[in-house]
């Protein structure tokens, strides 16, 4: 009797322990299934944070106020009467209707049609009337991933969207089309302002302005979601070059999207489930920490660690020597020596990092690269490097510039740290504790 009991109270608080385990994650993930497609908005000082769910790719919703720890949201929608047009995922990019007094989110529908959802509280959701569309046209096969801005010059409502080029195969079908409305109701299409035509469909664009210009962000596809690429142009309407300005990050920030905190751009993407190499990555994963957004004076744009989360850092227990963990943060400086130009960063058994002036990669033991990212270092200036590590996922964030993701193939037990004692100069490391 008393074994079925102790069964009983073991299987009481299963779920209560999984639960705070998963609360104390770096990395969020809902608790029954993974995240995709991060589509973040703010409001009041809270984020926002609208994903798709794997399988059927409904609207989910998780909120936090501090980017650490999330609360799984349940959202509602009316009833889908026939004439409504209406998809699983009813909402996408979230943005304020100052005008209605709503908050609204458009998504694609049939035949390259985009239409709307409308709320009123951000939880519960209706199809909005049918003249909230953006019609469709006839030179595209195939048209998604809607994303509503506003364009202060031209004081018009903005819509890009991924484009598959009618005619031309998966691989060179990809563009990005824009089509501007006064009110929301009358659209122009623009047809496609970006087409190199070597490239699969842009997933997820986004269009914002900074630091007097107009950056297109999006995910290209090459037999997985792509890592984020951005163009740059002094006007929505372009031109917008065929070559890219530069990318955001590495293959494994999935789908990645821009909302704007205060005046501030924050990037949120997922890292896969498990570790993916072209072709074969998993759709759905992670929450990877939120960058912060920048313009770097030549125009390119730059990612760092959000001051929101370094203040959160610094509550935690920070010691002179790293130890044998298997969730730890660290932050240190080096130089790159002369020579070779690059320092190589020990994670064992789990892989490591290579830091060069003009690469920054993750590899895995045998020295296998799961990310990497063209960089632009500056030799023998000190470099501060911040390092996140949980379990077998790595995150690392140099010269306040550059960032970079990946999941590695797993391995058993502690990580253990070490950096060549000839390029570091300082540092500070920390076991994770999610700070109260």
């Amino acid at each position: 009797m008393r074994i079925f009991w102790l069964l009983a109270v073991i299987q009481l608080f299963t779920p209560l322990i999984k639960a705070q385990e998963e609360a104390a994650m770096l990395h969020f993930k809902p608790r029954d299934h993974p995240l995709g497609d991060v589509h973040p908005f703010f409001h009041q000082g809270e984020c926002f944070l609208y994903y798709l769910k794997p399988g059927k790719y409904e609207s989910m919703l998780a909120r936090s106020k501090d980017w650490l720890r999330w609360t799984e949201t349940p959202l509602t929608h009316n009833e889908v009467k026939p004439a409504d047009w209406m998809s699983p995922y009813f909402v996408l990019g979230v943005f304020h209707d100052p005008v209605a007094r709503v908050f609204r989110s458009f998504y694609g529908h049939e035949q390259g049609r985009m239409v709307s959802s409308v709320s009123d509280d951000l939880l519960h959701w209706a199809c909005a009337p049918k003249e909230f569309h953006v019609p469709a046209s006839g030179y595209y096969q195939r048209r998604r991933d809607p994303f509503i801005f506003w364009i202060p010059e031209m004081k018009h409502y903005g819509c890009v969207m991924t484009t598959w080029m009618k005619g031309r195969p998966k691989e060179t079908c990809g563009a990005v089309s824009l089509a501007t409305s006064p009110d929301l109701l009358h659209w122009k299409d623009h047809g496609p302002i970006l087409d190199p035509g070597i490239i699969g469909e842009p997933e997820c664009p986004q269009m914002f302005q900074l630091a007097g210009r107009w950056y297109l962000l999006a995910s290209i596809y090459t037999r997985a979601v792509g890592q984020p690429v951005y163009w740059s142009s002094t006007s929505p309407l372009g031109p917008w070059k065929n070559e890219p300005d530069g990318v955001l990050d590495g293959k494994d920030l999935c789908a990645a999207q821009i909302a704007v905190n205060g005046a501030t751009p924050v990037l949120f993407g997922w890292i896969p489930l498990t570790p993916a190499q072209p072709g074969k990555q998993p759709w759905g994963g992670h929450l990877a920490l939120p960058r912060e957004v920048h313009a770097l004076p030549n125009g390119r744009l730059g990612t760092r660690l959000p001051a929101k989360l370094l203040k959160h850092f610094e509550k935690l227990p920070w010691q002179r020597e790293a130890g044998a963990w298997r969730h730890f943060l660290a932050e240190f400086t080096l130089t790159l020596p002369e020579g070779t130009g690059e320092v190589r960063i020990s994670l064992d058994p789990l892989g490591g990092i290579l830091l060069k002036h003009d690469q920054l990669r993750i590899l895995d033991a045998a020295g296998e690269s799961w990310s990497e990212l063209p960089i632009d270092l500056p030799k023998g200036r000190l470099l501060k490097v911040g390092l996140v590590v949980e379990d077998d996922m790595v995150e690392v964030f140099v010269h306040d510039q550059y960032s970079l993701a990946a999941r590695l193939p797993a391995t058993k037990g502690p990580v253990r740290l070490s950096i060549p004692s000839t390029s570091v100069k300082s540092g500070r490391f920390s076991e994770w504790r999610l700070p109260r």
